[in-house]
């Protein structure tokens, strides 16, 4: 016990947090009770401190416990010390989160892993049905109970089904915060789970880089690790991160475009030209809360690439929105 602390997280008015030595015994208890909460507190005051704690401590079951509850603040604190980090300790909290993410995500669709082993279809009288699907169409439509017909329900054949899959992470400097924290997140879950498959991930800023090439036959969770590991900084440049995976495309059949992005464009080409171009591209915005411009040159963007617009309202619905876009 240090001072009762263990009760609660030190506020930033707190002495402690003005006395070093007390403020690391601190940080090391809460690391070895997987006190994430506390951990990041003292991290936005001072990184140093859990960091110095990270890299010359031990990675509890506690602590990786406490990870796989909230992968999201798991990401958080990896993103806000990473920099402090010794090299090791560094290398070891960005796996742990890869992992922490990956298995987070099949826990969250166990049993309802419809991309890896369903593929919704048009329903045929004897077929199976993907009952949260169907619910959606319908609350989409607006149509009642009672004028339900075979076409709209979301039938589900059995089939392997092999994806075809090019994800666009925009990581300009206006992506920091939640927004490259969601983004991450949302590109790290979607490469695992189409990872037998083919697929490409581009990030892009100023201008589009590769992560993972669709030619690549990479370990997953080191693609993972790199998607984590990103970070946010120069201009955004959709067009160049949208031209890249259409150069790309072309090796691939019948690929699925993923871009997420807080839809704030302001330097390249035109995207809206190079969107129309694409077929099948669905836009992921993960930007403030409406209204935004960004949320309606997302939509069009969309449009534009006969796919679909989603909104990222909550970190939580992440696992959810993920299978929605890989039906």
């Amino acid at each position: 016990m240090i001072n009762g602390l263990d009760r609660r997280i030190p506020l930033s008015k707190d002495p402690i947090m003005n006395d070093y030595e007390k403020l690391r015994e601190a940080a090391n208890y809460y690391l070895l009770e997987g006190n994430i909460d506390a951990l990041l507190k003292i991290s936005y005051y001072s990184q140093l401190v859990v960091a110095k704690v990270i890299s010359e401590g031990t990675f509890t079951s506690r602590f990786i416990k406490s990870l796989e509850r909230d992968p999201e603040k798991a990401v958080r604190l990896y993103r806000q010390v990473r920099w402090k980090l010794n090299k090791r300790a560094r290398s070891m909290f960005r796996r742990l989160v890869a992992k922490t993410i990956i298995n987070v995500s099949v826990k969250r669709s166990k049993g309802n892993l419809a991309e890896n082993r369903k593929v919704n279809s048009a329903y045929e009288p004897g077929m199976d049905f993907d009952a949260e699907e169907t619910v959606y169409r319908l609350m989409d439509s607006g149509k009642k109970l009672d004028r339900i017909t075979y076409e709209d329900i979301v039938g589900l054949d059995r089939r392997k089904r092999n994806y075809s899959v090019v994800v666009v992470i925009d990581s300009s400097g206006s992506m920091s915060g939640h927004k490259i924290l969601s983004a991450a997140t949302i590109a790290a879950i979607i490469s695992h789970k189409v990872s037998k498959g083919d697929y490409s991930v581009i990030g892009f800023n100023s201008e589009a880089f590769f992560i993972k090439r669709a030619c690549e036959n990479r370990d997953p969770l080191e693609v993972v690790e790199k998607i984590v590991d990103l970070v946010p900084l120069g201009y955004t440049n959709i067009a160049d991160g949208l031209s890249s995976a259409l150069e790309e495309s072309k090796s691939m059949k019948k690929p699925k475009f993923i871009l997420i992005t807080d839809g704030e464009h302001n330097v390249g080409e035109d995207p809206r030209y190079i969107a129309s171009k694409i077929k099948d591209l669905h836009v992921v915005y993960v930007g403030k809360r409406r209204p935004s411009k960004g949320v309606s040159f997302c939509k069009t963007l969309a449009n534009l690439g006969e796919g679909e617009f989603h909104e990222l309202r909550n970190h939580g619905d992440i696992p959810r929105l993920v299978r929605r876009i890989l039906r």
